[in-house]
This record gives C-alpha cells, structure tokens and sequence, in this order.
C-alpha cells in the first residue's frame, strides 16, 4: 500500500497517534465493517479523557484493495466530520493510527457519550422529551445542510446522548459533500438501515449504479427518525424483512401506517408525512427545524 496515498496532510485532522489507548475486552458498539471501543486519550499536561474510537475489523481488511477501499472511507468520513461544530453534532477529536492485519489503519476519536443512542433511550421518555429531542436531531441536520453536508444514514441508532441529555448526530461513513473536490461516494445499504431510507435510494428500477444520498432523502430519513422517537416504535415495525420492506416502500405507499403509531398526534403526522412527500416537495431541514421549535418548543 501507498505510504503516500492515505495521510492526514490533506485533510486538516489532529493525528493523536500514541495518545489514546483502548480500554476492555469488547467493543461498545458494533458496524457494517468496523467497532467502536471506548478509550483513553491523555496529552502531555492534560488529565486522561474518556473517548470512542471507530476502528475497522480486521475482517474487513481481506487484502490490499479492500484495505485500500476502507481507508479511504475512513478518512473521507474524518475530512467531513473536523468541519463541523454545532451542539447537536458529536465532537470529533481527530485520527490514531494502529497496525491491523498488515495495515496501518486509521482510527477515528471523537467525545464519549455515557448515555450511549436515541434508541436505547426512547423507551422510558417523556413527551416532552421525544419533542426535544426531535427537535434537536432536526437542528444538527438543518446545520450539517447549511454546511452542504448530506448525513446519507440518519436513524436513532446513529444519534448519540450527552450527559445533559442532548441529542447529536453521529456516524458520517455514509455522508458526502456537494460540490466538493474528492468526495465521490455512493450510497451503499447497510444492515438495519432500509426501514430508514428514501424510496427513491431502493428503487428497484435503478439497477445501473447505486442512487447517492441527497438532502431530500435526508429528510425522508429524518421523518422515520421522528416517527421512531415520538412513538417509541421502530417505522414499519410489522414487517421484518428486507425484501417485503423495500416492496412496500417502493410498490406500496411507502409510508407507515398512522393507526399503529396512536402517540403520535394529528398534526405530527402531518409533519412527517410532508417528510415522505416527493423529492421535491419535501420540507427543508431549516423549514422543519423552525416549524417544530415555534410549535411545540415555545408553547
């Protein structure tokens, strides 16, 4: 492998190599093709903090151009997620690297979040709490469209609790820049994620080359996103598999029906719906931010 092709010089990320050492035996959350662990990271003068650290399995590293392939997700996920800083997207601290399988791999560190996802909180929240929260997953997102970010794989699982009980979107291996010099990603499926995803990303009539992710699907997925947390139940929650999932979203309505989600009031419906409208006829990320703050933020 290239000793130039994958490097931090032209991305602008802090390289903590030597400064963060993996803690326990297992990991703490699991992907497609990579773990999180929790970690220590210590600087010179500063006190041992807590961190996450994404780092592939080394089963994804089965030879050289899948290694390559990787890599390069990694750092292209790194060069998105240093450029953002709002209070509703996790902080990211920067990149180690580590010899796995053969490799020198980068891993990705960002803050330590105690209260681990949205979905392993959902269960046991308020009402008030599932429209903060709500809330605060549309505003990362209106900000992430303000920078021309595309999330490209927004669900529960993929957004993290703070201490003070605020909402962040994490997980940035799925997003891309618009119009941005070396981001050529495609959106690729991964495990859990289809209930989630636009109809026009499953489209079976699209068989030439994978459909990318937009700010449009974005909002669909934003819309299943708000379904799941204001009625503490996952879209589509009768049907478990994938195939029968992708034909009623892309041959059916594609919507999830009201009359199983009865938490949900008439006028949220209509919000999430408008979410599940034609591309081009969805909401904006800012217009649903602003709608869902003036009216059941302020009342």
């Amino acid at each position: 492998m290239s000793s130039t092709a994958f490097n931090l010089a032209s991305i602008d990320v802090r390289d903590l190599t030597g400064m963060v050492v993996k803690q326990g035996r297992n990991a703490i959350g699991k992907g497609s093709s990579a773990d999180v662990w929790k970690a220590k990271y210590s600087r010179s003068g500063h006190r041992p903090v807590d961190v996450a650290v994404k780092i592939l399995r080394s089963t994804s590293l089965s030879d050289k151009r899948v290694a390559e392939k990787f890599i390069r997700k990694l750092l292209r996920e790194a060069r998105v997620w240093s450029t953002l800083n709002h209070p509703n997207v996790a902080g990211f601290i920067g990149i180690y690297y580590e010899q796995i399988g053969g490799h020198r791999i980068p891993c990705l560190v960002s803050h330590f979040y105690e209260k681990k996802t949205l979905s392993d909180n959902l269960a046991n929240l308020t009402e008030r709490q599932r429209v903060k929260f709500f809330y605060q997953v549309l505003s990362g997102l209106a900000y992430l469209h303000r920078k021309n970010v595309i999330h490209g794989d927004l669900k529960p699982t993929n957004v993290l609790v703070d201490r003070s009980s605020t909402a962040v979107l994490s997980d940035f291996g799925f997003s891309r820049v618009l119009e941005a010099s070396g981001f050529t990603t495609s959106s690729t499926i991964s495990p859990g994620t289809i209930r989630y995803m636009a109809r026009e990303l499953l489209d079976p009539k699209c068989t030439t080359t994978a459909p990318l992710a937009t700010m449009q699907s974005d909002i669909w997925s934003a819309g299943m996103t708000g379904l799941e947390i204001l009625s503490g139940v996952i879209p589509y929650h009768g049907i478990l598999a994938n195939h029968e999932l992708i034909f009623h979203i892309c041959c059916r309505s594609g919507r999830p029906n009201q009359d199983l989600h009865p938490r949900v009031t008439k006028n949220q419906w209509k919000l999430l719906t408008d979410c599940w409208a034609e591309e081009n006829e969805r909401p904006s990320a800012d217009q649903l931010a602003k709608y869902w703050e003036k009216n059941y933020l302020t009342v």
